[in-house]
């Protein structure tokens, strides 16, 4: 049924059945609905009817007898108005409507001898005004309505708005994560509460900062110039670990993610940072790597870390290694007369002694086992002597643990050869075959020295 916002006296609608007193030939009014619906129809298709094709006859026919009754008859010529009035609240509302209909009922209207040509204008008229009235009662009214929807689209949008800008404020100050935001600048507009604590400030005292004023000596060097490309807008998203400065001076370590934020028409406006403080778990980490790579007692190398670095240096054909392999003389008697808390003392002791006489570059003292140890050398000329000089001299002076002034020398072995002429394996081997005929001997080093092939090399 058509919405009627401009009223009419049908109040039955298009499909209201025609009133009784509404009488006239059958040709005529007939003929009329028909030129009616076809002049319509063949119009510009510029109005949508709530109705189907027979539907909208059956409204015109309904009309059409009607106004061959009014004018053969003597009503008033409001009945005219009403009759466009209700053909305008039925949606006949396209441009080309209201003048094919006159020109179809001014031509009916002349055909018939019955109707004088003044009778016939005061119809079109009345029926004209009617209908332009109650188009314009429609139209207005359909306004309103837009009026009103948009009205309540806008308050919609801005509730969704401010609950959104709601929840994300929420998001933003309560989430244990840190959040941070920056314009293109690198100023920095806004940190929630946990970025703030993170690095030993307040809120309002990191917006007085500016992104790069939170650099760090450790930072990754291809940090800043991916920063820089996430401004530019070549990048929208990188995944870093990156040391932040804490304010007493300590260093934060952090996993971070840096995203784009781009206005409507896709240019960088700011950028969203994540901050995921990794402090603890890094240094685990690095405890674990320590203890994988070192000596618990000690804090020297341990075997594992040794042999890579052996295996480092042969990576270098040309060059000449040595190794010193050390053993304490006599320590069974220290930890059998003394117990094993002793010995250990002893043996930390020692591992610094040796230490101090391995201060070279790439110099590395490991600790093999018990009371043996041994010092790599990877460049080796003219070294490997003078260390193991070193070494005897630095067991002369006795040890004072817990007490107890111990004197405990030291057997020096020593293996030097050139990487393309052994093997790790077949150099430390040598080594410790020298260690041991050194202690058979008194403790005096022995040096495996190169074949003439190797020298001449």
């Amino acid at each position: 049924m058509a919405s009627d916002p401009g009223g009419g006296p049908e109040q039955g609608g298009p499909h209201a059945e025609v009133a009784e007193e509404w009488t006239a030939p059958a040709e005529g009014w007939k003929a009329l609905a028909q030129e009616w619906t076809t002049a319509i129809d063949s119009g510009a298709r510029d109005h949508v009817v709530p109705m189907s094709r027979a539907e909208a006859h059956a409204l015109l026919s309904r009309l059409a007898r009607a106004f061959d009754a009014l004018a053969r008859g003597a009503g008033s010529g409001e009945r005219a108005a009403e009759f466009g009035a209700e053909l305008a609240t039925s949606h006949f509302v396209g441009n080309q409507v209201l003048g094919r209909s006159i020109a179809v009922l001014d031509a009916y209207f002349g055909g018939l001898s019955a109707v004088s040509t003044a009778r016939s204008a005061e119809l079109l008229g009345a029926f004209t005004t009617g209908y332009v009235r109650a188009f314009r009662r429609w139209l207005l009214a359909e306004q309103e309505s837009v009026r009103v929807a948009d009205i309540a689209a806008r308050l919609r949008v801005q509730e969704q708005l401010r609950d959104s800008e709601a929840r994300f404020r929420a998001v933003f100050a309560q989430a244990g994560i840190g959040t941070g935001l920056s314009d293109m600048t690198g100023r920095i507009i806004e940190v929630n509460a946990a970025f703030a604590n993170m690095l030993g400030y307040s809120p309002a005292e990191m917006t007085a900062l500016d992104v790069t004023d939170l650099s760090h000596p450790d930072d990754d060097p291809t940090m800043w110039p991916l920063y820089a490309a996430v401004l530019r807008g070549d990048v929208d998203n990188v995944h870093l670990e990156k040391a932040y400065p804490h304010r007493d001076g300590r260093t934060v370590w952090t996993k971070i993610n840096v995203s784009l934020i781009r206005d409507d028409q896709g240019l960088p406006q700011y950028t969203l940072i994540l901050v995921e403080d990794i402090s603890e778990q890094r240094a685990l980490s690095e405890r674990l790597h320590y203890r994988a790579h070192h000596d618990q007692l000690t804090g020297l190398a341990n075997r594992s870390r040794f042999f890579d670095a052996l295996t480092a240096a042969f990576d270098a054909a040309d060059a000449r290694i040595g190794l010193c392999y050390v053993d304490l003389d006599r320590f069974k008697a220290v930890n059998d007369t003394f117990g094993h808390a002793v010995g250990d003392e002893l043996l930390t002791q020692a591992a610094t002694r040796l230490s101090g006489c391995a201060t070279g570059p790439g110099h590395l003292v490991a600790r093999m086992g018990g009371d043996e140890f041994v010092i790599l050398v990877p460049d080796s000329h003219d070294t490997v002597d003078r260390i193991a000089r070193e070494v005897r001299r630095a067991f002369e002076k006795p040890f004072d643990v817990n007490g107890h002034l111990l004197t405990v020398t030291a057997s020096v072995g020593m293996a030097e050869e050139y990487a393309a002429h052994t093997t790790a394996d077949d150099l430390l081997q040598a080594a410790d075959y020298s260690m041991y005929w050194a202690k058979a001997s008194g403790g005096r080093a022995h040096i495996i020295a190169p074949t003439p092939n190797d020298t001449a090399s």
